[in-house]
């Protein structure tokens, strides 16, 4: 065989060695998922999804329905029975509230529904009772690197002459001193000598009398547990 023919031969070699891993690769990633799922979490004004998105995509597997993909990813906790959506993204809600969820702009009762690849999922907190106006303040716990498994957020009705204080004590994560203005432990965590619990309002930090500050609706209170 000349050398013309054999140079011929092994370009043909080696474009259908290409086009099979072409092929191979396109499969892999159909079977593996994810395939551009976008994920919003929504209280109100705030946008609360974080890194779940990425998390629900890892997780994806073609013909998964809703609530196993959640499952699997951990991005949503269920109750015991599995019929009522307890935190999403670590994010829980008063009793007075409940979670809607909507799959490309509609709304979904049925979480066994199939998602199919490129799926906008959207999980809105609004409140429980039909009509009622959803005015909600969230305070945040955040554990940093220390403490990372007490990082949570919780969501209340806003009250009118709402204090930093009064969210404090009605958050039913949190116990101050005797003073009212101390923060001693969060989440039954008590710090070690060498850090402190630190106050945010909107990302400005609280000093003095700063628990004494009216809230209002959509203000956020982060707790911080920082190093001295």
């Amino acid at each position: 065989m000349s050398t013309k023919w054999m140079r011929l031969m092994l370009c043909l070699l080696l474009l259908a060695a290409a086009s099979g891993c072409g092929l191979g690769s396109g499969n892999s990633s159909s079977s593996n998922g994810g395939q551009g799922l976008t994920f919003s979490v929504k209280v109100g004004d705030s946008e609360m999804a974080g890194s779940s998105a990425r998390l629900l995509n890892e997780a994806y597997v073609s013909g998964n329905s809703m609530i196993e993909l959640f499952k699997k990813s951990g991005v949503v906790t269920f109750s015991g029975d599995g019929t009522n959506i307890l935190e999403v993204n670590k994010v829980s809600l008063g009793q007075d509230m409940s979670w809607e969820v909507q799959v490309n702009g509609k709304k979904v009762q049925e979480l066994n529904t199939t998602l199919e690849p490129g799926s906008a999922i959207t999980m809105s907190a609004g409140p429980a009772a039909t009509g009622k106006m959803f005015q909600p303040v969230i305070i945040t716990v955040n554990g940093g690197s220390e403490q990372p498994e007490l990082t949570h957020s919780h969501v209340l009705s806003f009250m009118q002459d709402m204090s930093v204080k009064g969210l404090l004590q009605n958050s039913g994560m949190v116990r101050l001193a005797e003073d009212n203005r101390t923060v001693l432990t969060v989440m039954d965590y008590t710090p070690l000598s060498s850090e402190e619990w630190r106050l945010k309002v909107n990302d400005k930090g609280l000093l003095g009398n700063g628990v004494d500050m009216k809230l209002s609706p959509q203000d956020k209170l982060e707790i911080s547990l920082v190093l001295k």
